[in-house]
């Protein structure tokens, strides 16, 4: 028998039917073999091709993205260095309250000379531990302190024949908040 051997030669699609044939010296296997390995080494190399496609889509989607995250930095520092501003006023604001240290005669004076009823009669809501701490304070004639466990401490509600005038510590800071945020959106 003869060391020949029949070489097939394909179309470029994988399962196409052979478009010749011709013998030819040499072992298939071989050329089977070597066929393999280019085909391998093409896929490798389509592969590595890809991958470094999709990386670079990636690293320019990570700029892209970090493009817009500085150009939003101000921004973002800003509001974020407002909202720690008025979170540490807070704080400070409630500690002074609870320790009695806030100034709440003052608070509730302004309080009265804001209503608007002179020397008329008004009732001072203050939560039950204000209204203690008040207890022998001497306001303007006409003027009760009332305890009210519904009014937060700090807080001062005044009625007055005209309404009700509320000042409150939280509301305050939330519109200190507000304002500030509105003047960095200018």
């Amino acid at each position: 028998m003869s060391t020949e051997r029949a070489r097939v030669h394909l179309s470029a699609e994988l399962h196409a039917q052979p478009t010749r044939a011709r013998v030819v010296d040499g072992d298939l296997d071989a050329a089977l073999s070597r066929r393999l390995q280019a085909a391998v080494a093409s896929g490798v190399a389509l592969g590595r091709s890809q991958d470094r496609d999709r990386a670079a889509r990636a690293l320019d989607l990570a700029c892209e993205q970090l493009g817009k995250a500085r150009e939003n930095a101000p921004e973002l520092i800003a509001k974020t260095a407002v909202e720690l501003a008025v979170e540490i006023t807070r704080t400070i604001v409630h500690v002074h309250i609870d320790s009695g240290r806030l100034g709440l005669e003052a608070m509730v004076r302004e309080s009265l000379n804001a209503s608007g009823v002179g020397r008329g009669a008004c009732v001072v809501h203050l939560n039950s531990h204000d209204a203690a701490a008040l207890a022998d304070v001497k306001f303007r004639s006409g003027t009760r302190i009332e305890a009210d466990d519904t009014v937060q401490r700090g807080d001062v509600h005044v009625s007055t024949p005209q309404g009700l005038l509320v000042r409150e510590v939280d509301d305050t800071l939330r519109a200190v908040r507000e304002r500030l945020l509105a003047e960095f959106a200018q």
